[in-house]
């Protein structure tokens, strides 16, 4: 009898171990996380709620933005077309562009379907642009810049 007890004992604390460094991995991971940022005064009540994911050891982050409550960009600043998604890692280094809005004018919604960005943590700026792939943001600013990561 005491050796098949022995054994149980030994099995629980395998399985106790086991589920021990399984729950360390998954707090490591930490998944995705989600906040809110307020539009600018020229995007008042817009709402834009990021999504992001980062991978510490490799230095990225998934993104996804969706913006609720927007202007069509026209309404924003003549002549204006479209939503550009812009990051930096630092002030102290230019804004790349990340992507356009996908912008829905019936819904107001502006949606930025999952992407990645090569960095853990950067500012994130939205500004209506007149082009699909200006070379840099224009003072039109309707979200940010916010810290992400």
């Amino acid at each position: 009898m005491k050796h098949v007890d022995t054994g149980r004992r030994v099995g629980r604390r395998i399985g106790l171990a086991l589920g021990l460094l399984a729950s360390m991995a998954l707090a490591g991971c930490g998944g995705p996380s989600e906040r809110t940022v307020e539009g600018t005064q020229l995007a008042a009540g817009a709402d834009a709620h990021i999504t992001t994911d980062i991978n510490s050891d490799a230095a990225t982050t998934r993104l996804a933005v969706n913006v609720v409550h927007l202007a069509p960009p026209g309404r924003i600043e003549a002549g204006s077309k479209h939503f550009v998604v812009w990051q930096r890692p630092s002030p102290e280094t230019p804004w790349q562009r990340v992507g356009v809005l996908d912008y829905d004018a019936g819904s107001r919604d502006g949606k930025l379907v999952e992407t990645t960005v090569p960095h853990a943590s950067f500012e994130l700026l939205i500004t209506v642009e007149q082009q699909m792939n200006p070379q840099s943001p224009s003072s039109a600013a309707v979200i940010g810049p916010a810290s992400v990561g």
